[in-house]
């Protein structure tokens, strides 16, 4: 019997990358992680925005980073057939400018090509966010 681990199938691998993303551009706040993983024609359908490749996505990150503090993403199940990896994660963080915590939920699916997201689509609860910060 041999010691020595088996290859993570492209499957396995694709859904380790989009943990990788969640753990650490989200909650190390490793900004240089999205260069390397955000393909530079990558885009993200972020609700009705439109992120358009690792320049725009850090924006976006830094706008979120600026509104709220202590963000903290817990990945749940992930799923990946063939180029498209899911996950469903749950972040909780502090808004700023209120000092109330805030919970949410959301999905990510992402495709990627050569271990580089390349499309990737994201929903969340956002009404639930808003109801939170109006209480």
């Amino acid at each position: 019997m041999s010691s020595q681990a088996q290859p993570l199938s492209a499957s396995e691998q694709n859904k380790h990358l989009v943990h990788r993303w969640f753990e650490e551009v989200w909650n190390q706040g490793n900004t240089a992680v999205v260069a390397e993983l955000f393909a530079p024609d990558c885009v993200l359908y972020e609700g009705g925005l439109q992120i358009r490749g690792p320049q725009e996505f850090k924006r976006f990150h830094d706008s979120l980073r600026e509104q709220f503090t202590d963000i903290h993403v817990t990945t749940g199940i992930s799923l990946a057939e063939g180029d498209l990896a899911s996950l469903r994660w749950t972040v909780e963080c502090r808004d700023k400018s209120s000092g109330k915590n805030v919970t949410a939920t959301g999905i990510s699916i992402v495709r990627i090509k050569g271990g580089r997201f390349v499309e990737a689509w994201q929903n969340w609860d956002q009404a639930g966010v808003a109801a939170q910060l109006s209480a």
